[in-house]
């Protein structure tokens, strides 16, 4: 008979000792740990991207209210036919001296659209920004998400290098006896030390992904220990849609068919930032044709002068001022080679800022569909890991230990069944980061509500940073 291998590992619960210890909060790591949400808000914060669009939205904004003033006035003032000869103002009758002013009406609307026009840039930019605060967020949640994963890969490799440690051992001093093969020993120690290179790439990993995130959130990623607990995200709410109904079609079941499917994802993706903006482009073009028809209509021009003359006239009296006033009108005489070819040209980039609005929603509701689907099957991919997988696959590796420790079994089938237990519940590390990654892309197409911007400030991922230092050292 073989000795015995006793090892907390294996339990009656196994399955879900297992999860447990997967995902253990551990509370002296947790006080300082950065969270998911935390990483989120100092990505934000100090983004200069999102306050770039800030600045552009305020910059359009007040160029707004400049384009739909009238042209300042022209002031006019002169000398008009002074004698050459003598240079006399008062020599002749028709020298004045002049003194007007000129103001120009631009064509038709031409001010309130241009006026318009800045307006929706200005909301387009804002929505720019909005787009870019869920696509950081979206970002630094799944970095966050696979630094997440990778830690709590080297936290079961680093728990099963206790195990295979005290496998080697046992399996030396049955050797030492005779009772196993040298081969079994050198199968310990080869597994053993690819354990030990197992850690050493989720470690690698895990470094790689830190410094991904530390672009975001600065040192704090690199330096402070990551959180033990898995974060809660939950599904988006559509109205009283579960969008999870979305994945399935009518024939399994579903509520939906593939085509109501398709026009309900679509019409809900209307209110994101990304597609608003790209609709409120169509109407800047819409907003430029306007603005091409109104060169079809003339320029007016108003000029009043006053002409001051000195001197007398022939019978002694004083000479009359003059007075004098005019308007000036452009004539579009050449509408074919211009105002036509600038209207076309209008109606082109509309129809293209619309085709890029359409191929935008094509392609969201299709990463939407691929994303519902996906989620569905990790869904049911952990449910079998919680039901069966995880227990059974525990269960086979202590029998098969059992087995060997009575002679019934040979030390590669241990083996395998030990690696391949190693192997499911990372598998379910992965699934459940998986989940939680695919809920964040949905959480991204489906905001359930827009960020006030103007409190971000980038103050506050210094004053978090700062905080998680301060519980780092009461920690220490």
């Amino acid at each position: 008979m073989k000795g015995k291998l006793h090892s907390s590992h294996f339990s009656v619960s196994v399955g879900k000792a297992v999860a447990t210890i997967t995902f253990a909060v551990h509370s002296a790591l947790s006080s300082a740990a950065i969270t998911i949400e935390q990483a989120q808000l100092m990505a934000v914060s100090n983004d200069s991207g999102i306050a770039q669009f800030q600045d552009k939205s305020k910059a359009a904004s007040y160029e707004a209210v400049a384009m739909g003033q009238l042209p300042d006035p022209i002031l006019i003032v002169g000398a008009q036919n002074i004698p050459t000869d003598t240079f006399q103002f008062d020599q002749e009758p028709m020298s004045q001296i002049k003194v007007g002013i000129k103001q120009m009406f631009p064509q038709g609307d031409t001010l309130s659209l241009r006026e318009n026009k800045l307006n929706t840039q200005a909301s387009s930019l804002e929505d720019k920004a909005q787009a870019r605060y869920l696509t950081i967020s979206r970002q630094v949640r799944n970095i966050w998400l696979e630094i997440f994963y990778w830690e709590q890969a080297s936290q079961i490799l680093n728990q099963d290098q206790a195990l295979f440690q005290q496998l080697l051992e046992v399996t030396r001093s049955l050797y030492s006896v005779g009772n196993v093969k040298q081969q079994d020993v050198l199968r310990a120690e080869l597994e053993l030390s690819r354990l030990h290179e197992r850690v050493i790439k989720a470690n690698r990993r895990s470094e790689t992904q830190r410094a991904l995130l530390s672009r975001w959130v600065g040192g704090v990623a690199i330096d402070e220990p990551w959180s033990q607990s898995l974060p809660i995200l939950r599904t988006p709410k559509l109205d009283s849609v579960n969008i999870l109904d979305f994945a399935k079609a009518k024939r399994e079941g579903g509520k939906f068919s593939p085509q109501q499917a398709q026009q309900e994802i679509a019409k809900f993706l209307q209110t994101h930032p990304t597609l608003i903006d790209l609709e409120k482009q169509v109407n800047v073009a819409d907003h430029e044709i306007r603005i091409s028809e109104q060169r079809y209509k003339p320029t007016w021009g108003v000029e009043l002068n006053y002409g001051y003359r000195d001197g007398e006239n022939n019978d002694g009296s004083d000479r009359s001022d003059f007075v004098s006033a005019m308007v000036n009108v452009s004539l579009p005489l050449f509408a074919n080679t211009r105002q036509d070819k600038s209207v076309q040209s209008a109606v082109h980039r509309k129809e293209a800022q619309k085709n890029i609005h359409q191929d935008m929603l094509r392609k969201m509701v299709g990463e939407v569909q691929t994303i519902l689907r996906r989620l569905q099957q990790t869904e049911e991919q952990l449910a079998l890991f919680d039901e069966e997988i995880l227990t059974k696959a525990s269960l086979h590796a202590e029998a098969s230990l059992n087995a060997y420790q009575a002679d019934a079994a040979d030390f590669s089938e241990v083996m395998r069944a030990f690696i391949s237990e190693q192997g499911d519940r990372l598998d379910y590390a992965r699934l459940q980061t998986t989940r939680l990654q695919l809920i964040s892309a949905l959480r991204f197409y489906f905001p359930t509500s827009l960020a006030d911007l103007s409190q971000l400030h980038h103050s506050d991922s210094y004053l978090i940073q700062s905080n998680l230092m301060s519980s780092q050292g009461e920690s220490r």
